[in-house]
């Protein structure tokens, strides 16, 4: 027992000291397995996983069936100074690798793989310089590895040349994903993609498709749908222009896989083409579009087997465009194809404003070139020297011309001159007093001194008549002169009025329109696209973009109340484009803030005749100026409405594009004088109201009396100015007032105010509208007219118009 106590504890004791020792020795390897573990952990992201299926992908996509530079690009662009992710792409890429390669151009590749991977994740290199460094670290690895493989072997030129070509290729690539992999580390949001982004990323897209060339699923080429479905996406996004590019592009992988030409080149280009020239019609317009394109350039494919094959690849793309989702446009870089961007934003706002001083510079001068125009044009000659000219030309007519063959010449002009110059004067003034003159009322000194008397008054008469007939059309010239002038000058204005636009600061607030975006969608509204752009000031514009209602009244009625909520401001309904089929399509409106009042209108007319020579407008001017203007043109019937609508349309159209009432006015006046021989005037009756302020500008030209009626109030203004179209120069006078809200502004015609001799035409008017409560503008001048008619027994002497305009607070959308 003694034996066995004294064994048993030493038994225990060594296994202790075994089991104890044992632990010890695995205390440090379990901490470096946990090391491990959590390394791993820490290279299985989703990231390096994306990068390793792309590196399986892009070992396939063979350039020119001999070039692998895509994998080479994408491992030293993604795996600079990253020895974990480097070994996951170089691992990844064997299987490619494996499936296209075989034998010596196997390994070749497999060890210029590895070597690549060893450098890029050990070598370090200066910040500032890495955007050349490691492309030309690519090139380098890839020229001298397989330089030296073929050295190994058998050399050849020609493989020495594709191994350069190669090289070269890996180096070009290598920067474009360089583009890439920054947008990867800044988690960049897709929408605001820059041209360049957006362009690295079709790149990259371009190689992942020539990685699955020859890849199948039940006979369809995978490659041949993803093509399809980009093109149908640049044409849904961007229009024909880019979906007819991106055609192109993927149109050529087949030649650039295979270097043999491939007919897909165009049909891809023009299904591209076709379906960007559909979008407006939506998705199912794009995709009309595209399967015409394919099915118009199937015809010229002679292998009925690869015609089918394509029908389903396109239905099959179809298919998944169809059932993208609706925030796709929203999610896309709509702008980013458009101008190209530049990713250092002090200097682009530098260029721009370069761009906008220069642009500014060039439109001054060109403004001052029509002033220079103008200034040409308004050089007339002095009274003084017209009338010495005239007298000049006659006196050496009559001198020169008819006497100079007289047997007294010498004596009358010569010895007697300043006699002789006397009488002709004397003769000149009576010929020009008369309109001509009689031999018999010449001065008797002359009947006796001039033996040809009765033929020089004869000339004389001929003379005057030629001077006359010069003088209309030099007037007739000189006018046409001022009127280009008045015109290169209001050019000039309208000019300079654009330069200072360039100023007014118009920037594309995208906060504004992807909150817009993401409220409308949370709404229900189905909205395609918003371009919300502010001004220098308080401006506002928008731009949007949405499917096309059954009855084109949806943007006043449904969107732009829901889009003035989400803002909380209100907007008024601008210009709208909606398509030619009701419902079918696009349509496209603006909003803009509305003004703080709004007028209403009402109008009546009664004619001579069977046209009524009164015409009148209702226009909304920019920067929230309304035009109401009456014209009323000489006489009645279709003469006089041929003068009335010229000046209103003259008018209008100048006014909208920026002249001043001022030269307008005087640029009509100018035009009726000119356009015919006989006298053309008419009347124009001009408010200008300020939708903003309530300001209200009255221009009178030989106009009938206008009346602003405020409760039982009535105003009265006047003007004493003749017609336009009469004098060469008018006297513009312009009387400004303040209105209120519920004023009501009466234009009427001469016919109106005329219409009893005996009873004054201002005051019936002004006792009707003081008497009465009324304040729909349309029963007011319904009322007038009638009063009007009433007077006359029914039977006007004169086409008579009534307008009123009421001024009302604007609490909404219009």
């Amino acid at each position: 027992m003694l034996d066995k106590i004294e064994i048993y504890p030493y038994q225990r004791i060594e296994e202790a000291t075994t089991e104890r020792s044992f632990r010890q020795s695995n205390w440090l390897p379990d901490i470096r397995r946990e090391e491990i573990v959590a390394r791993v952990k820490g290279l299985v992201t989703i990231d390096n996983i994306l990068l390793g299926a792309g590196a399986v992908l892009m070992s396939r996509a063979f350039v020119l069936g001999e070039l692998l530079p895509f994998v080479f690009a994408l491992l030293a662009a993604f795996g600079y100074r990253q020895s974990g992710r480097a070994l996951i792409l170089a691992v990844f890429a064997l299987p490619g690798f494996i499936s296209v390669l075989q034998g010596p151009a196997l390994w070749i590749n497999v060890v210029t793989m590895m070597i690549l991977a060893g450098v890029i994740s050990t070598v370090k290199i200066p910040g500032d310089k890495t955007w050349w460094g490691i492309p030309t670290l690519a090139v380098s690895i890839i020229l001298v590895s397989k330089t030296i493989f073929l050295l190994m072997g058998e050399f050849s030129f020609y493989g020495e040349m594709v191994t350069v070509f190669e090289a070269l290729l890996t180096g070009i690539l290598t920067f474009v994903f360089m583009v890439c992999n920054e947008v990867f580390k800044q988690r960049k949001a897709v929408a605001s993609f820059s041209f360049e982004e957006v362009a690295a990323f079709m790149v990259l897209g371009i190689g992942l498709i020539m990685g699955l060339d020859q890849v199948q699923v039940a006979g369809l080429m995978v490659g041949s749908i993803i093509c399809r479905l980009g093109i149908l996406l640049a044409a849904f996004l961007w229009g024909s222009g880019t979906a007819t590019m991106v055609g192109v592009m993927t149109g050529i992988i087949p030649s650039i896989t295979s270097s043999i030409f491939a007919q897909s080149l165009g049909m891809y280009a023009v299904s591209g083409l076709l379906a960007g020239v559909f979008r407006q019609f939506g998705r199912l317009g794009v995709v009309i579009g595209f399967m015409l394109g394919t099915l118009a350039l199937s015809l010229f494919i002679s292998e009925t087997q690869a015609t089918i094959i394509g029908m389903w690849e396109s239905a099959i793309a179809c298919m998944i465009f169809v059932l993208l989702p609706e925030s796709l446009k929203e999610k896309a870089p709509l702008a980013s194809l458009g101008v190209i961007s530049n990713s250092k934003d002090h200097l682009s706002g530098v260029m721009k404003q370069r761009w906008q001083e220069q642009t500014r510079s060039q439109i001054e001068s060109l403004a001052g070139v029509f002033e220079e125009l103008s200034s040409t044009f308004t050089s007339p000659v002095s009274h003084g020297e017209s009338n010495q000219a005239y007298l000049n030309y006659l006196y050496d007519e009559i001198a020169h011309g008819f006497c100079e063959d007289c047997n007294r010449y010498n004596s009358c002009w010569q010895q007697d001159c300043y006699q002789t110059a006397q009488e002709m004067m004397e003769i000149f003034s009576l010929a020009e007093l008369n309109s001509g003159i009689d031999y018999d009322k010449t001065p008797p000194e002359f009947r006796r001194r001039c033996i040809n008397g009765r033929e020089l008054v004869n000339t004389i008469n001929y003379l005057f008549d030629n001077l006359r007939l010069n003088a209309y059309w030099s007037n007739r010239l000189g006018k046409s002169r001022e009127l280009v002038a008045r015109q290169l000058q209001g050019v000039s204005q309208v000019i300079r009025n654009l330069a200072d636009e360039i100023d007014s600061g118009y920037e594309v607030d995208l906060q504004l329109r992807d909150k817009l975006l993401r409220e409308s969608r949370r709404r229900g509204l189905s909205l395609k696209d918003i371009t919300a752009m502010r001004g220098g000031g308080k401006e506002l514009y928008l731009k949007v973009s949405t499917e096309a209602c059954a009855d084109g009244s949806a943007c006043h009625h449904q969107l732009a109340p829901v889009i003035a909520g989400i803002i909380g401001e209100n907007l008024q309904v601008g210009e709208r484009k909606c398509p030619r089929l009701t419902g079918k399509g696009e349509c496209e409106f603006t909003l803009t803030r509305s003004c703080s009042y709004q007028v209403v209108t009402g109008s009546a007319q009664a004619s001579k005749e069977a046209i009524c020579g009164d015409r009148f407008t209702v226009t909304a001017l920019k920067e929230g100026k309304q035009l109401i203007a009456l014209s009323d043109g000489m006489g009645v019937g279709e003469e006089a409405c041929r003068e009335s609508q010229a000046a209103i349309r003259l008018l209008e159209k100048l006014l909208n594009s920026g002249f001043e009432p001022e030269t307008v006015l005087q640029t009509i006046n100018s035009v009726l004088q000119l356009k015919s021989n006989t006298d053309m005037f008419a009347t124009l009756d001009i408010i200008l109201i300020d939708l903003f302020t309530a300001e209200v500008d009255f221009i009178k030209i030989g106009s009938a009396p206008s009346f602003i009626k405020r409760g039982k109030r009535v105003g009265i203004v006047t003007s004493s100015s003749l017609p336009i179209g009469i004098v060469d120069n008018l006297d513009i006078v312009s009387e400004k007032r303040l209105l209120s809200p519920g004023d009501i502004l009466i234009l009427v015609s001469d016919g109106v105010v005329e219409v009893n001799r005996q009873q004054s035409g201002e005051d019936w008017i002004s006792n009707l509208l003081s008497g009465i409560d009324e304040t729909d503008p349309q029963i007011i001048a319904e009322l007038i007219l009638a009063g009007a008619l009433a007077l006359c027994q029914g039977i006007p002497r004169d086409d008579m118009t009534v307008m009123a305009v009421k001024l009302a607070v604007n609490n909404g959308l219009n």
